[in-house]
């Protein structure tokens, strides 16, 4: 399971500034309009990164509860969540979302932005859905984002690179990507490179193993572990159904 050292941390939020959380937001929201009971006021966001979507969600006067296994990056989420006021109804805790349980039965678990990939074994699903489920009450509703996999076996990943900043102050952000079909996931490295007046100053690496799923695994994994799988959407585009064309798919299951 990756976890983003300091570093990565750090860049975190200037790599994917141009991300659109509130889209995805919305896309959740949407989601739990059409498949939940009408009770949504808690949340509990598992591998909560920086919360970003945590604290949009927070803003709409929800309840959330952010989990994750990276200190800096909770440390950025605390941050962020105080300097928008959010204290009271926003915490984010140290946790392993495999094992993490509260005395508190939450109506939506939601794990944004592809946390489910890094679920790369079985044995990390199953009882990364079994703790969910052990933290919802009875109908609630288990959000997750993930890569779709009819999509990566038609379009398997290769490299990308992007640079954020200016010429005084730049980031250089390399993804480079392989499949790996017998394991069921993708091997990511991650490249930064931070460069000042055009001299390098210092880069980090880090690989990540991301797993992909496809529809029939998904609905028996969430079953053996008191799911019912009741949709697999695009994403955000949640009016479109999941399909070989795009890699991001979202799934609603309800707690039984």
């Amino acid at each position: 399971m990756g976890v983003f050292d300091d570093r990565h941390a750090a860049a975190y939020d200037t790599i994917y500034a141009e991300k659109n959380y509130a889209a995805e937001c919305d896309a959740v929201v949407k989601l739990i309009e059409r498949f939940g009971d009408g009770r949504i006021q808690t949340l509990l966001d598992l591998g909560c990164g920086t919360g970003k979507h945590a604290t949009i969600f927070a803003q709409r006067g929800l309840s959330v509860t952010g989990v994750d296994l990276s200190a800096p990056m909770l440390a950025l989420a605390r941050g962020r969540a105080g300097q928008a006021g959010l204290e009271s109804n926003t915490e984010f805790l140290s946790g392993d979302i495999r094992s993490y349980s509260s005395a508190r039965r939450f109506d939506a678990a939601l794990m944004n932005f592809n946390v489910l990939g890094y679920m790369t074994s079985n044995d990390d699903a199953l009882n990364a859905f079994a703790a969910a489920r052990g933290n919802l009450r009875d109908g609630g509703l288990m959000i997750a984002d993930f890569w779709y996999g009819p999509a990566i076996v038609a379009d398997p990943p290769g490299q990308n690179t992007r640079t954020f900043g200016s010429e005084r102050e730049a980031m250089i952000r390399t993804s480079s990507g392989r499949q790996l079909p017998d394991e069921q996931c993708c091997e990511i490295k991650l490249e930064i490179t931070r460069l000042r007046n055009g001299e390098v100053v210092d880069g980090s690496s880090e690989i990540h193993r991301v797993r992909y799923f496809f529809p029939l695994e998904l609905e028996l994994l969430l079953r053996i572990n008191g799911f019912r799988l009741l949709a697999l959407t695009g994403f955000p585009e949640i009016d479109t159904a999941a399909r070989a064309q795009k890699w991001v798919a979202a799934m609603v299951a309800k707690a039984i």
